[in-house]
């Protein structure tokens, strides 16, 4: 097992630091604090590499914000922009060394992956096992609360599997430390570093199932995995070993929606439902879209809102929809542009067309 030592160095300079900051503040730079932190960047990446210098740095506290991006809401714990440079910079340098001990099939978070690939894996496991003519059957798990569930001693020792630098581990220590603390429990869903220590949390579980278990088709996206098998009882099997190595060795368990069920079904999968035979949206993707659209369609009849708030959340809805089946949702959807004003005039629907209704 290969450890990697003298990344100190790599990370703790004033161009790989100035360089994290550069990817920091990529979509976000005319926030508050990143324009007041822009003002003096040069002062406060000095301070930051005095601190981590001299053992000084310490974490500082996350702020929370409610996401609405989605029907459920949820709870973003994110760092302070000082500290998202300090994760940038780690993770710039960290990730290729893990990356190259992750499983093929593991999809989240991670350059060259993402949802529609995972879906595409999906669709060709499901083709496979249904090449004999026989029964298709999936076993979904979901992990319970997963963030808020990981162990700190434990994730600190799947870290040391791979680094072996003192200086770094201390400081991932106290980030990970800096994050509940008291209770040696979660990390934050906002921070970059907590989206690779997601990663290598699970990697054990990913090489049990694939080694150890000896299973062809199974993939994870983040904390939601599947396996396609030919037999419920093959699954129910496999569904044993998996809780015993969550529960005994991770600290984990699985979501009580955790189901075994026949493929014909589809499969509710990152971000969309997946067929044999067709990919559809996922319905409550569908549902939020048409609450952010109605908030938009009001906010932009009472002048809240103009076409350059418009045009972007529309691109993403066309942009997700292209890659299934969905004409009809995308029609019913986008039915609020024939209620606005001004660019209806000129017979574009606020300058998109409806015929992009995905396949």
């Amino acid at each position: 097992m290969k450890r990697y030592t003298g990344l100190w160095e790599e990370i703790v300079n004033f161009e790989s630091l100035y360089s994290a900051y550069e990817d920091a503040r990529k979509g976000r730079r005319f926030k508050p604090e990143i324009m007041v932190s822009s003002a003096r960047i040069e002062e406060i990446i000095y301070q930051l590499i005095f601190d981590l210098n001299t053992g000084e740095w310490r974490s500082q506290p996350y702020y929370d914000f409610e996401s609405r991006a989605e029907t459920k809401r949820r709870i973003i714990n994110a760092p302070t922009f000082r500290d998202r440079i300090l994760h940038h910079a780690i993770v710039t340098v960290v990730r290729p060394l893990f990356e190259k001990k992750f499983i093929h099939d593991s999809y989240a978070s991670r350059r060259g992956k993402g949802t529609h690939k995972a879906c595409k894996r999906l669709k060709h496991f499901l083709l496979s096992a249904a090449a004999n003519g026989e029964a298709v059957y999936v076993l979904q798990c979901d992990i319970h609360h997963y963030y808020q569930s990981i162990d700190h001693d434990v994730l600190k020792k799947l870290i040391r599997q791979t680094i072996a630098d003192r200086r770094l581990l201390e400081v991932w220590d106290r980030i990970i430390d800096g994050y509940n603390g008291d209770t040696g429990k979660g990390i934050p869903i906002g921070a970059l570093t907590s989206q690779l220590s997601a990663n290598i949390y699970l990697n054990i579980l990913d090489h049990f199932v694939k080694e150890c278990m000896q299973v062809k088709r199974y993939l994870r996206y983040m904390d939601d995995f599947v396996i396609v098998a030919n037999d419920k009882e093959t699954l129910s099997g496999y569904l044993a070993d998996i809780k015993w190595l969550l529960e005994c060795h991770l600290k984990l368990k699985l979501n009580p929606k955790t189901k075994i069920f026949p493929a014909s079904r589809g499969v509710d999968f990152a971000g969309f439902r997946t067929f044999m035979d067709r990919t559809l949206p996922r319905k409550r993707n569908i549902k939020a879209a048409k609450k952010r659209f109605k908030e938009l369609s009001w906010k932009y009849r009472h002048h809240q809102a103009n076409l350059e708030d418009v045009k972007p959340r529309v691109a993403s809805f066309l942009g997700y929809v292209k890659h299934c089946r969905a004409r009809k949702s995308t029609i019913s959807t986008l039915k609020w542009l024939k209620c606005q004003r001004g660019e209806k005039k000129n017979g574009n629907k606020a300058g998109f067309n409806h015929h992009h209704h995905g396949k």
